[in-house]
């Protein structure tokens, strides 16, 4: 366990700029982020979907949604969109004729692949000068902030 007053160089903030701090942070990541992206054809919130299909998956529209943790209808319109822009494909799912089974397309396939190496320098940026131990215990911080938030769902 840290205790956080025993850290060198760290100090106690209230509550509300924990908030004003991780708003300013994803701000900042998805800007940077997104201009990178948009090199490649690729928006930030196709994101989820593209990872989810990767490596040939085939995934029905709920099970997308649930794994970007946003709801049905947002899913329908980014599916739309990126069908438009030929990044997915949709095909009759044959266990169920009422759902459909969304791939990536070749072209989507291709630009999945640059989402790693984009990701990684995004991560090594922002982290830069961070210990490995630092590292590691914002990621579990972080992880822990997800659940917490996710639980009020």
């Amino acid at each position: 366990m840290y205790f956080i007053h025993m850290i060198p160089g760290i100090r106690m903030i209230p509550p509300s700029q924990l908030s004003v701090l991780t708003t300013r942070n994803n701000r900042l990541f998805t800007l940077l982020l997104e201009r990178e992206l948009k090199k490649t054809g690729i928006r930030s919130g196709q994101l989820p979907v593209l990872q989810a299909l990767q490596d040939g998956k085939s995934l029905n529209q709920k099970a997308l949604a649930d794994f970007a943790d946003i709801e049905q209808p947002g899913m329908t319109t980014l599916l739309a969109r990126m069908e438009r822009d030929g990044l997915i494909q949709r095909e009759p799912d044959p266990a169920d004729r009422r759902s459909t089974l969304v791939t990536l397309t070749p072209d989507g396939q291709r630009k999945s692949r640059n989402i790693v190496p984009i990701m990684e320098h995004f991560t090594d940026t922002a982290l830069k000068g961070f210990t490995p131990l630092e590292r590691n215990i914002l990621v579990t911080l972080l992880e822990r902030i997800n659940s917490s938030l996710k639980s009020q769902l």
